[in-house]
């Protein structure tokens, strides 16, 4: 009586213990976490373009960042002085601006489309002018290569101050080469340095006045820096950028694009 008394509770226990395992919830495996996606990296492409200040005329060449890279005519190379697209056998501004927009992070890659041609008034850039067409080849080659321009960098007018260009015939070249520009779908900001200095030209208070004027946010043309406050001491020649001209002609560049920046993203930050 006593064994089947255990028995019958024996299977009553085990019968409660089945009940409860099927009962209790099946454990689930823990979800994978979701990989942070990589932020696209930051790519600047400025067409780089002017006479030979804006060329290979420095005195010494460059070599730049691996991240900073050259494009011209269908062919990529590193951004590496002389840059293919700008005439002169020298050194470059853009190869020290390329390193310093890396270091100061306000890009993590740089794509620089030179075309630059030493001796040339403005006159030779706007339609009708001998290298008018030349210029939107280049820019056409580039966009068909899948570059979207972010930055126009033009520094010339040493030559119209030999001249003796007038503003308003400067203005009116300016103003109408960037409007064919734009007819090419390139809506980048432009950037227009003071730059009238070579040899024994000093300043050309009337090419000065016409670049200053050319500043209208509504049009994307934004202030440049101001090379001609590079004297003699940073010209090797008196005209073109010594090493240290190079350097600091860097430096100014890459306060302007920074202060860009930097108004650029308070204005984001300020949009409702």
């Amino acid at each position: 009586m006593r064994m089947r008394h255990y028995l019958s509770s024996l299977v009553i226990l085990i019968a409660i213990a089945a009940s409860a395992h099927a009962q209790s919830p099946t454990p689930t495996s823990t979800p994978a976490r979701r990989a942070t996606p990589t932020p696209k990296p930051r790519v600047m492409v400025a067409l780089v373009f002017g006479q030979s200040n804006a060329g290979n005329w420095g005195e010494t060449r460059h070599r730049a960042h691996p991240a900073v890279r050259a494009f011209f005519r269908g062919r990529w190379s590193p951004a590496a002085d002389p840059l293919p697209g700008a005439d002169g056998t020298g050194g470059s501004v853009w190869t020290r601006l390329g390193d310093a927009i890396i270091a100061a992070r306000l890009y993590d890659r740089v794509i620089f489309v030179p075309a630059s041609i030493g001796g040339t008034e403005i006159a030779k850039w706007a339609p009708g002018g001998l290298l008018h067409e030349d210029l939107l080849r280049n820019i056409r080659t580039a966009q068909r290569a899948g570059l979207r321009f972010t930055h126009l960098l033009w520094h010339q007018g040493e030559s119209d101050a030999v001249l003796g260009t007038d503003a308003e015939s400067y203005r009116r070249s300016f103003l109408a080469m960037l409007a064919a520009i734009r007819k090419l779908g390139v809506d980048a900001p432009v950037f227009v340095a003071l730059a009238s200095r070579c040899g024994e030209y000093p300043p050309n208070e009337a090419i000065r006045t016409a670049q200053a004027a050319l500043v209208n946010p509504a049009l994307g043309i934004y202030a440049g820096p101001d090379t001609d406050q590079l004297g003699l001491e940073y010209r090797y020649d008196g005209c073109h950028f010594s090493a240290e001209g190079l350097a600091q002609h860097a430096q100014l560049w890459l306060d302007v694009l920074r202060a860009y920046e930097n108004q650029k993203g308070a204005a984001n930050r300020e949009a409702p």
